[in-house]
């Protein structure tokens, strides 16, 4: 008979994977990708709460693309989560020129990305997810002010 050896007391090393560089460019090209989305789909729509919306959604799938081909740990958290934080982010920018837009949304993606994604590297579902939805529930309840 074969014996059957379970590994469950070994550290699994999510550090390797983990790049903040690579977390940052994603954060730039998700900010700029939500802008250029917002201004090309508000040309369709009425209002510019929708067109963000919409573009809040895209820049989302994108993210949890780009984010599972570089090997990112938890990337459909990190995106998830970055655009329920970031949900409202044209109604936020509303009335700004089109620079201090793009400068903005490129901030708060890298934020977004970065901090969600250092806390993601961790490896217990649980304490990451009790994290995410304090710091969510604390950035949501900050924009409303």
């Amino acid at each position: 008979m074969a014996k059957v050896i379970q590994t469950d007391t070994e550290p699994r090393i999510i550090g390797l994977s983990y790049s903040l560089l690579r977390v940052i460019a994603i954060g730039v090209v998700s900010g700029f990708l939500y802008w250029l989305l917002t201004s090309l789909i508000r040309n369709y729509v009425h209002t510019l709460s929708t067109a963000g919306d919409i573009a809040t959604i895209l820049v989302a799938t994108l993210g949890v693309i780009v984010m599972v081909r570089l090997r990112l740990a938890q990337p459909l958290i990190i995106a998830v989560v970055s655009a329920a934080t970031l949900w409202g982010l044209a109604d936020w920018t509303d009335g700004l020129s089109a620079s201090e837009i793009v400068i903005w949304s490129m901030l708060l993606y890298v934020l977004a990305y970065a901090l969600y994604s250092w806390v993601a590297r961790y490896t217990k579902p649980m304490p990451v997810l009790a994290t995410i939805l304090i710091i969510v529930v604390i950035a949501r309840i900050a924009s409303v002010l």
